[in-house]
């Protein structure tokens, strides 16, 4: 069942390309397939292989490609190859992707079909689609031009496997596109957003013309939008960077919004706006003004979705774990991370680099206790049988502890240093669970601490330059994760009121659980820093005295503006 109102970070996108023969499924084989599968943002899964297409390879293709007769003389048959991709389009969450979408789908189903599996019925993307009308600058769409376009180098053009990697980092800018500039945020806009018109309707055109003050009068600086009905019912919220420009593209010449937005700009009537001076503030007023106000037209974000976290117990034996909430005092929480897919990964990855252990429950070692297969597996050092001392398992603990909260050089270091080391073992599986673990926690490496810190010690303050003022900042202070003030200061101002408010800020105590509103905040906040560290000052708050503080402030405010 095809679910278009799923979450584009939901979203199974499966990226396919074949090589073959010739151009046409009825007389032509496949002589290779390049499977990249992206799921929330990870590539989670690859495949190629060669495929023995029982027929000769012209001099023209062997000439484009690089592939002879000779290579797939010896390759596997076509149904044994498409097994993966058959398995892998099964899954409930799949879309079929491909930068021609028509030509490689047409041979991957008949294969399907020819080895006697059901073809599925599920949505296909087409990637010169979606770049037709989310790079309307570019005279050409082909895999070379979009590549191009987004500064990527394609190592492998021609071949299946290189294409398909080429294809995968071309949708991840026009996800980005798409959800930024077009108002995408599930599969159903997305695939809309493909077939969109290139001009706008006459129904358009009128509504446009009748806010032309509005539009006016929008001005060019960070904030929230929000588009109402003549009976002023709330339709639509939004964000934008740029208020003026992001209003003014839903009436453009050329809007290219999939059929529901275009069908909400006919009935815009009234338009308000709230400016925010930064995108972060931006980012946390919109989501908490669509969880409020509940707007007709924005499909997402109108229910808190927990982001995930890895726990820490505080037993003698510690183990790891993921858990969807901050609630338990007893443990300790590092991220936020973006799924339960991701935080599962940078879990494995961890315990593959320490051996904590994966057994549920308190441990109570006893030396005729016989350990379990991770310890025959080298998984597990065996602690519940004595045979790794409470102190040196406590080590593992805190190398484990320096993965997820610190991100120091040495620490990183480490961890790449065993992916390198997975990798010449041609254990390529451990390699890429390294590979997609660092990059998660690299994340989350974004407060300028130079110790571990878990989500209960984020006592950090957060000093944001806004793009459109040189003579203000913006301020935000977490207290053990939460956001507990948002400011605007000047440059030149005093700042001995805003630290006596930090102050009072830092020596309140808060309760040990985060409610769903401050999960959201600090998921948001988290994200935007990863993306934006180079536009923003941190300090940890260690001391909270007022004098303290407005030091550390002073510095931090006049290292990002100068």
């Amino acid at each position: 069942m095809i679910n278009l109102d799923q979450p584009l970070d939901l979203t199974r996108f499966v990226v396919v390309d074949i090589e073959s023969t010739g151009g046409t499924n009825g007389q032509h084989a496949i002589i290779e397939v390049g499977m990249v599968v992206l799921e929330g943002g990870l590539i989670v899964a690859r495949y190629s292989s060669l495929v023995n297409p029982h027929d000769v390879i012209p001099e023209f293709i062997s000439a484009m490609t690089g592939i002879t007769n000779e290579m797939v003389a010896d390759a596997p048959e076509e149904d044994e190859v498409i097994a993966a991709i058959a398995d892998e389009l099964n899954h409930p969450h799949a879309v079929f992707v491909a930068h021609n979408v028509g030509f490689d789908w047409s041979f991957i189903s008949k294969a399907i079909h020819n080895s006697g599996r059901l073809v599925p019925e599920l949505v296909r993307l087409c990637t010169c689609k979606l770049s037709r009308r989310l790079f309307t600058e570019l005279k050409r769409h082909d895999l070379s031009s979009v590549a191009v376009h987004c500064g990527i180098d394609i190592v492998g053009r021609h071949r299946a496997l290189g294409d398909a990697e080429a294809t995968v980092e071309a949708l991840k800018e026009m996800l980005r596109v798409a959800q930024s500039d077009h108002a995408a945020q599930t599969l159903g806009e997305l695939v809309a957003l493909q077939y969109a018109p290139r001009i706008r309707s006459r129904r358009e055109t009128v509504a446009a013309e009748a806010l032309v003050d509005y539009l006016t009068n929008v001005p060019e600086e960070p904030g929230v939008y929000y588009f109402y009905t003549a009976k002023k019912k709330l339709l639509y919220v939004g964000k934008a960077l740029n208020l003026a420009k992001r209003v003014r593209s839903y009436f453009h010449d050329a809007p290219l919004h999939g059929r529901s937005v275009s069908k909400m700009v006919r009935y815009i009537k009234h338009i308000e706006w709230t400016p925010t001076g930064t995108e972060l503030g931006a980012l946390l007023l919109e989501s908490q003004e669509i969880k409020e106000k509940q707007p007709s037209h924005n499909v997402m974000g109108k229910d808190y979705i927990a982001p995930w976290f890895i726990t820490l117990s505080n037993d003698a034996f510690p183990r790891i774990d993921v858990a969807d909430n901050v609630s338990d005092p007893s443990l300790d929480y590092y991220g936020p991370f973006r799924s339960q897919l991701i935080a599962i990964r940078v879990c494995e990855m961890i315990r593959a680099a320490t051996g904590l252990r994966r057994c549920n429950g308190v441990l109570e070692p006893n030396s005729s206790f016989r350990p379990c297969f991770d310890y025959h597996v080298e998984k597990c050092p065996g602690p519940c049988a004595e045979l790794e001392s409470a102190s040196a398992y406590r080590e593992r603990v805190e190398l484990a502890r320096a993965y997820l909260g610190s991100g120091m050089q040495s620490v990183m270091h480490s961890l790449h240093a065993r992916m390198e080391q997975a990798a010449n073992d041609h254990a390529f599986e451990l390699a890429a669970l390294y590979r997609d673990g660092i990059r998660e926690v690299e994340r989350m490496h974004v407060y300028g601490a130079s110790m571990p810190l878990s989500v209960r010690d984020l006592n950090v303050v957060i000093v944001v330059a806004p793009v459109w003022s040189q003579t203000s900042v913006d301020i935000f202070a977490l207290k053990a994760g939460r956001l507990r003030m948002q400011a605007t200061v000047g440059v030149e101002s005093t700042l001995d009121s805003v630290a006596e408010r930090l102050c009072t800020v830092y020596s309140q105590e808060v309760s040990t659980t985060l409610s769903m509103m401050e999960l959201d905040q600090l998921r948001i906040i988290t994200s935007w820093l990863h993306q934006h560290k180079e536009r923003t000052s941190r300090f940890v708050v260690r001391d909270s005295s007022a004098s303290t503080i407005a030091t550390d402030l002073h510095h931090a405010i006049h290292g990002i503006v100068q």
